[in-house]
């Protein structure tokens, strides 16, 4: 029996329990009074609510979002939650822009009560009745507000002197049968509202044109409204070519003489408005299959009017669209504002929406669409956002959907993706977003909490994977009943604050099913579908089907055989747990696909295909395809990119990486890119090859795999040999699971690197060098923990490492045993500009050979560069370069100071103990503009146990550094240096041979690059 029976069975035990689970909503009634002050970017004036208690409870106190508090400092829940996604314009804002509401003095029934703050968010505040407030009692609470408008930094805000008043005014938390519901603003995360009336009349000066919730009252505004029609008909009849951009437009200075304006509006739970003396207005109507009458609205600047111009109708349509497939529009106008938003496309309010910047008039048409259909889901049915984002975003996004695919063939999103990555696929735009983030494990349940979501996620779980799943539905069960069930479910609930359960009663009252694998399932968890065919053979008439359930979903299912492209015939299934088999009459095909018409979110859809015949059946045509792409679930693809490579001893290298990756993940992958030296004249390149595995619990990832890499490495010019290596890493890739709100990964790395190198042979007694021997090997097994903490404003690194290795040296295999650690961490003092500091500390357990010099192979280094890079983990120019522009290539790791030593040296190496800082800063941007110029200091310690050097030594090196792609390409000038470093670089002669150079082709490899982009 299902949960909510239980929980229905067990209440009916207790009155008071019972009492909070029936279904009741408070009324709260509006009456403002405000006055803009446009020099101040203030609003002032008074409320009063009339608060209706329908609970069955008594209430001792309200909660009361005073929601332009969230803009009042860096504390607030809103300014956390935008560091936490990357954006740092509100923390470094100054003060002058940020927003706050003061002047609160509350009465009760002309009382003054007390209001207390919450004790964790300054937008939330208490109110404590004087007496309580019983079931069915009503109050009157009255206060003075004021509010300083903050600059646009999400939906309440300003730019100049347009103004966008939304969550602006007092307002209590909702109160239903699962409690309070206090809430903080957020940028990502929407709202829950009580039901009621509002009376507003604002005040301004006279020249302002103002959208808003709700019917105008005022008579003379509506005719100064009807005079900016003419104005705007006329500007457009005479325009001779309209702006689709950005048009910076100066603000008219503003009317000495104020107005007050009035609205009114009924069965609403908020009031937005929206002011600019730069709006242009249009108006139009439409008229509902009930006879009933629409007035539609725009308001629009200079910026995108050409898209704008029209746009009256994209209203028009949207409001009769939605009516008839979901229910009436019960509201009497319906308005779209273009005008600044930092909180997305466009932003939804009752009776009105306001857009921003669009790039088309179909694109603007879809954004309107969408945030018009809000009035519906969330205006109408008013379930909770904050909780339940996917039952506003998603439902609507499905009928958005809908609408474009009726008027325009396909979405304006698709317009976003370039062409030739979509060519050839059988994908929708919408299921590989959501294969993209769920075949990596970042994926989240469309009913995760908006404040807990990671920020692809809240796209992904609100908007995009809700229309998949209510489209398999709707397949499943059909168009007329599907329809029937939802708009029995706006009947229903209309004007009230649905839960996800209360939808769920419905669809399934009205279809009569159980439909758990849905509501449960697909919106509830993160669970995913994936149906696979294991097997086919003939049974009598029929063809006997083997399927496996590789994912968690037990959804019904469609098989269709399939000749030349074409359906032959379609079975229905119910869904199934584990294996089973399933018949298939036999006819005129050759394969049998499941899911043919994409119905459902399956997952891996290359398991989905099976031919009737052949040894083969499951073999799939291979098809090579340049650079990336979408998968084709009824091919196999291998993508290719033609690319050059050099290196000193290979030389000019040309070749092309394969690979079997394209826009999504597999489970299986690879990449080989093999390359032809034309100096070397052999063979070089590199490859992978791993599985990905996606367990529950503490892993979000493990990666099983090898990696392999083959170039030349050395050269004797004299003797004319060139020496390759070969490197074999197989290794385990660990990624623990974490929470995706936050920007942090961690990972264990265990790997083991075979290492075999060719060397020369020479003749002991003639010296004749007889050739090249290829028997070297050596070993080196890691352990790596790393975490990474990616955060905007202060962001963090941290690394431990244990190494054992055998290398062959001088024919000894001397053991060693190393261990690391390696600290990064960042001072963000401007947006985008940090002072950075890294530690490292390293030494050996063991080492067979600390005293030998010059130091062992593997020995610790203060500056990383070719010729000590032992497990030839970076790629280098010239690695055995002892002069040249080659031979100033730095790497990375270990003391990581930006010295060009070279291999002569021994300076900074060794075999017992190493310690260095480094540091380095992101100057001002005024002082760089944009060239990517940062000062440098490094200063490394390190034990010294060779018997002709000194124990203790302390190197240090300072100077100026650019810093390109991230820190991929860097390029380092000294300036100052201890006195060792000195000696070394005046043996050198000119200072162009102290300039160091840093180029990681590693991390430029793209499927790192993206991987870094997805963190966590």
């Amino acid at each position: 029996m299902k949960t909510r029976f239980l929980t229905l069975f067990f209440s009916l035990l207790s009155l008071g329990l019972f009492s909070q689970q029936a279904y009741f909503q408070q009324q709260v009634d509006y009456t403002i009074d405000v006055t803009l002050n446009d020099k101040d970017h203030t609003v002032s004036g008074t409320i009063k609510m009339v608060y209706t208690n329908n609970s069955p409870d008594d209430l001792a106190y309200l909660y009361m979002h005073l929601w332009p508090n969230a803009f009042k400092n860096t504390s607030t829940a809103f300014a956390k939650q935008q560091v936490r996604t990357g954006s740092t314009r509100f923390y470094f804002s100054n003060e002058n822009n940020r927003g706050r509401i003061d002047n609160l003095d509350f009465t009760v029934d002309g009382e003054k009560a007390v209001l207390k703050p919450d004790p964790k968010h300054a937008d939330i505040n208490i109110l404590y009745l004087n007496t309580p407030l019983k079931s069915g009692q009503t109050i009157t609470i009255e206060s003075p507000f004021l509010v300083k408008i903050p600059a646009s930094f999400s939906r309440l805000g300003h730019v100049g002197q347009s103004y966008q008043m939304t969550q602006w005014y007092p307002k209590p938390a909702v109160y239903d049968r699962n409690g309070w519901h206090q809430m903080p603003y957020l940028d990502m995360g929407e709202f829950y509202s009580e039901f009621g009336s509002f009376d507003v009349s604002i005040t301004l000066p006279q020249n302002y044109v103002v959208g808003a919730t709700g019917t105008l009252q005022t008579d003379s505004e509506y005719a100064f409204l009807e005079e900016q029609i003419k104005t705007t008909d006329t500007y457009f009849d005479t325009l001779s070519s309209a702006a689709t951009g950005y048009v910076r437009e100066a603000f008219p200075a503003s009317a000495e003489k104020m107005k007050t304006i009035r609205y009114t509006a009924d069965n609403v739970h908020d009031f937005a408005w929206f002011a600019d003396k730069r709006f242009k207005v249009r108006k139009s109507d439409v008229t509902l299959a009930s006879g009933k009458k629409v007035d539609t609205w725009v308001m629009f600047t200079k910026t995108n009017e050409a898209y704008w111009k029209n746009a009256v109708d994209y209203v028009s349509r949207s409001v009769k669209f939605y009516s008839d497939q979901v229910g009436e529009y019960p509201y009497p106008q319906a308005t779209a504002i273009q005008s600044a938003l930092s909180a997305g496309g466009g932003m939804e309010y009752p009776m009105i929406t306001v857009i921003g910047r669009t790039g088309s008039a179909k694109s603007l048409d879809e954004v309107i669409t969408h945030e018009v259909g809000h009035n519906w889901f969330y205006g109408i049915l008013a379930s909770n956002e904050r909780d339940h984002a996917w039952m506003d975003e998603g439902l609507n996004s499905f009928y958005e959907g809908r609408y474009m695919t009726k008027y325009y063939g396909r979405s304006d999103y698709y317009d976003y993706i370039p062409e030739f990555l979509m060519k050839g696929t059988d994908m929708d735009l919408f299921e590989l977003a959501y294969a993209f983030f769920k075949r990596k494990g970042r994926s989240q349940a469309c009913d995760t909490h908006s404040d807990d979501m990671y920020a692809p996620n809240y796209l992904i779980g609100a908007y995009l994977k809700p229309p998949i799943v209510l489209t398999y539905l709707e397949k499943y069960v059909g168009l007329e009943t599907f329809d029937k069930a939802m708009q029995e479910y706006y009947a229903q609930w209309k004007f009230k604050h649905p839960q996800p359960e209360d939808f769920e009663r419905v669809m399934e009252t009205s279809i009569g099913q159980d439909l758990d694998w849905i509501f449960q399932d697909m919106f509830m968890t993160d669970k995913a579908i994936d149906y696979a065919v294991t097997g086919i053979k003939e049974a009598g008439d029929n063809y006997e089907i083997t399927m496996k359930n590789k994912g968690g979903i037990a959804g019904p299912f469609k098989i269709t055989g399939m000749e030349d492209s074409s359906t032959v015939i379609t079975r229905g299934f119910e869904g199934f747990e584990g294996k089973t088999k399933v018949s298939l009459p036999k006819g005129k095909y050759d394969l049998v696909v499941v899911d043919q018409n994409r119905s459902m979110p399956d997952l891996y859809r290359k398991n989905n295909n099976i031919k009737t015949s052949g040894l083969l059946k499951k073999f799939e045509p291979l098809k090579l395809k340049f650079l990336a792409g979408a998968e084709n679930s009824k091919q196999s693809t291998l993508y290719f990119l033609p690319l050059p490579a050099y290196n000193a001893y290979d030389g000019f290298m040309l070749g092309s990486a394969f690979y079997n990756r394209g826009l999504l993940s597999k489970k299986f992958e690879f990449h080989i890119a093999p390359f032809f030296g034309f100096k070397s004249k052999s063979l070089a390149g590199f490859g992978d090859i791993h599985y990905n595995f996606m367990p529950d619990g503490l892993f979000r990832q493990i990666r099983i795999g090898l990696n392999t890499r083959r170039f030349h490495f050395n050269e004797n010019d004299i003797v004319d040999y060139n020496l390759a290596y070969n490197r074999f890493m197989p290794y385990i890739d660990l990624t623990f699971n974490s929470n995706l709100a936050y920007p942090v990964s961690n990972r264990l790395i265990l790997s083991t690197t075979i290492l075999n190198k060719e060397v020369p042979e020479f003749d002991q007694g003639s010296g004749e060098f007889l050739g090249l021997d290829n028997s070297t090997n050596s070993f080196f097994v890691r352990a790596v923990f790393d975490r990474k903490n990616k955060r905007v404003i202060n962001p963090n690194a941290f690394q431990v490492g244990l190494e054992w290795n055998e290398i062959e040296y001088f024919f000894q295999r001397p053991r060693h045993l190393k261990a690391w650690v390696e600290v990064n961490a960042a001072y963000t003092y401007a947006a985008k500009r940090n002072i950075e500091v890294r530690l490292f500390a390293g030494g050996f357990l063991k080492n067979d050979q600390s005293a030998v010099f010059p130091p062992y192979p593997d020995a610790l280094n203060l500056s990383p560069q070719g010729f000590n890079d032992y497990r030839f983990e970076s790629f280098f120019f010239g690695r055995n370069e002892s002069s040249g522009l080659w031979a100033q290539q730095i790497g990375n790791g270990e003391g990581g100071m930006k010295l060009p030593l070279g291999s002569a040296y021994a300076l900074g190496r060794s075999g017992s103990f190493l310690a260095a800082i480094n540091l380095k800063a992101d100057l001002p941007r005024k002082l760089t503009r944009k060239i990517p110029l940062k000062p440098y200091f490094d200063l490394g310690y390190y034990n010294d146990q060779s018997f002709i050097g000194d124990e203790h030594n302390i190197l240090w090196s300072g100077g100026l550094m650019l810093e390109i792609l991230d820190g991929s390409i860097e390029i380092y000038f000294p300036i100052i240096s201890s006195e060792e470093i000195e000696n070394v670089f005046k043996e050198r002669g000119n200072y162009w041979s102290r300039i160091g150079f840093k180029f990681d082709l590693n991390t430029l490899n793209p499927w790192e690059l993206l991987e870094e982009a997805l963190v966590p």
